[in-house]
């Protein structure tokens, strides 16, 4: 996890657009204002007097307010944070909300994903099992968090678990370890040294190997999500969708119609999957990523977002950029376009920080404001933008996320 997080921080460089404009506007606000106000002194101390002048120069740097500008990002993109954590999607940073607005691809991993990870149709082909050696082979699939290992432990959750020494897992391969006296290792053909003849069936296998010796594999047939394809049917019409997968292309006929026969890809490990996405970026596509956050970390990490499926808490993943609980993925198009949207109220904020400072400054130029009110007006502004940004996105919250 540490290692992940890490990685994940060598890739975490995308910065705000919107964070860098404020940078930008808040440097040249601070250098016309003080133009601005030395041209008032100027000004009034030739046409009037010097007290007339110190009151226009004092005026014009308390009303002008740089706050109102600055706090209108920050507290409509945490408005926006804390609405879609309410609906069930969990945002790392207010800056996830503001790339979630751009991009124009996502990319599904299929298993856990757009498969129900706790329910599979599962059967063992092979050399019968004895007692100990299920013991063995339910205990080990228990220490991994893949999917499919995950399937395994579940069908053998009646089985009691023995003792785990030397657990390794390798990313895209399988598992191994030693539980009570046997050597077991799961996962693909050449991870086993399974026989290649058993690999030719487009189904999603799991092969098994005690004491070095192959015994036979698993067959794991998919559940998909209740309307999951529905979803994919809507995204299809806004996005390019890519799906990738590690198993066999036994389902490309029954996704084909959903992603495009091009646009699958099947027997895809990690280091695939990864060079798939910065092949896109490399054309100039903003990518969204959606998968198991541990075992496709490397895409998560290479891809704009990166967003988890999680039916518990247990798949939380710190590469992640997003979060959704399963039961709300389906209401995806509607957490982006509220995203997209949310930067329409930024946008406001800004036009309402603007106005003022555009009023409030000409009205200090004229000698007419008072420093004293000036200081009133200041902190006013910044809650008024404050509000604005509270509200409206409540509100937009509530006409789009209901």
């Amino acid at each position: 996890l540490t290692q992940l997080w890490n990685a994940h921080q060598e890739g975490s460089d995308r910065k705000s657009v919107l964070n860098s404009i404020v940078d930008r506007v808040s440097v040249y606000f601070t250098m016309i204002v003080i133009a601005i106000a030395l041209a008032g002194f100027s000004y009034w101390i030739i046409q009037d007097s010097l007290q007339s002048a110190v009151l226009v120069l004092t005026a014009v740097l308390i009303v002008a307010c740089p706050c109102a500008l600055a706090l209108s990002l920050p507290f409509t993109l945490g408005s926006s944070m804390r609405i879609l954590g309410n609906k069930g999607l969990y945002c790392k940073n207010t800056n996830v909300v503001e790339n979630l607005t751009k991009i124009d691809s996502i990319v599904f991993d299929k298993t856990g994903t757009l498969t129900l990870p706790d329910e599979n149709d599962i059967a063992f082909v092979g050399e019968a099992l004895s007692r100990e050696e299920e013991e063995a082979i339910g205990t080990v699939a228990k220490q991994s968090t893949h999917p499919l290992s995950q399937a395994l432990s579940r069908y053998y959750q009646d089985v009691p678990a023995g003792k785990t020494r030397g657990f390794v897992e390798v990313g895209g391969k399988g598992l191994f370890a030693q539980c009570n006296d046997f050597k077991v290792k799961i996962g693909s053909t050449d991870f086993v040294n399974a026989s290649a003849s058993q690999n030719n069936d487009p189904i999603s296998k799991v092969f098994v190997a005690i004491n070095d010796e192959s015994r036979g594999y698993f067959t794991i047939g998919n559940r998909y999500r209740e309307g999951i394809l529905d979803t994919v049917g809507e995204l299809k019409k806004l996005f390019n969708l890519y799906l990738l997968s590690g198993d066999k292309q036994g389902e490309k006929s029954r996704l084909s119609p959903y992603f495009g026969h091009q646009h699958i890809l099947f027997n895809q490990n990690p280091q695939d999957k990864m060079s798939f996405i910065k092949s896109l970026q490399d054309e100039g596509k903003r990518v969204l990523m959606t998968g198991d956050g541990l075992n496709d970390a490397g895409a998560f990490i290479a891809s704009d977002i990166a967003l988890s499926v999680a039916d518990d808490i247990y798949h939380f993943s710190p590469a992640g950029d997003l979060i959704v609980e399963a039961s709300q993925f389906h209401k995806l198009q509607q957490f982006i376009r509220f995203a997209v949207r949310s930067i329409d109220i930024v946008k406001m904020s800004f036009v309402i920080s603007f106005l003022y400072n555009i009023v409030g400054l000409a009205f200090a130029l004229t000698g007419n404001l008072s420093p004293i009110v000036a200081a009133i007006l200041m902190p006013i502004s910044s809650v008024s933008v404050v509000a604005f940004a509270t509200f409206a996105t409540r509100i937009l919250g509530k006409r789009m996320l209901s």
